[in-house]
């Protein structure tokens, strides 16, 4: 399955003060606010992490319809510099974020397998639906494919895959 979460950067800047003492601690791991406080740009780490853990509970969400989010449950690894993995009970996720200009965008997968049948936008035959549970999907020619959408200030994106 799959899981997206965008962020607008500068308007995060403006709304979120998470610097104020016990944020980090709500959200973040020990090792995750090592990663913050060790990052060049703690914003963007702050956000990075935030919006892998969102995209990975986007995934949990569409399979057991629960609306529970712990964030703390979601621990995020990186593999690189915008790509990593969210460990969440006994499952991963492995996640890719593109940062441009001040839109951060974050999609997870629940497999490693599933990154070539990921489409990014909605093509103009293609109708965005919610299940009874607003479980977002796609569906176009008789097809309905997984999806999922996510807006934050200025930006909007949405995912699916091609299967």
């Amino acid at each position: 399955m799959i899981g997206n979460d965008v962020i607008d950067l500068e308007l995060a800047a403006v709304e979120s003060n998470w610097r104020r003492r016990g944020y980090l601690d709500k959200l973040f791991s020990p090792a995750e606010q090592q990663l913050i406080t060790q990052a060049a740009d703690q914003d963007r780490m702050v956000w990075l992490l935030w919006s892998a853990k969102e995209a990975a509970y986007k995934i949990i969400h569409r399979d057991t319809r629960q609306r529970a989010y712990a964030p703390l449950q979601y621990e995020v690894r990186l593999s690189g510099a915008d790509a990593g993995f969210i460990h969440y009970n006994d499952r991963v996720f492995p996640f890719r974020t593109v940062v441009s200009g001040s839109c951060l965008h974050t999609v997870a997968v629940a497999s490693a397998n599933w990154w070539p049948q990921v489409a990014y936008r909605l093509q103009p035959a293609e109708v965005l639906l919610k299940d009874e549970d607003g479980v977002p999907f796609i569906q176009d020619t008789g097809h309905v494919r997984p999806a999922s959408v996510s807006h934050h200030g200025v930006y909007r994106e949405t995912v699916s895959l091609q299967i």
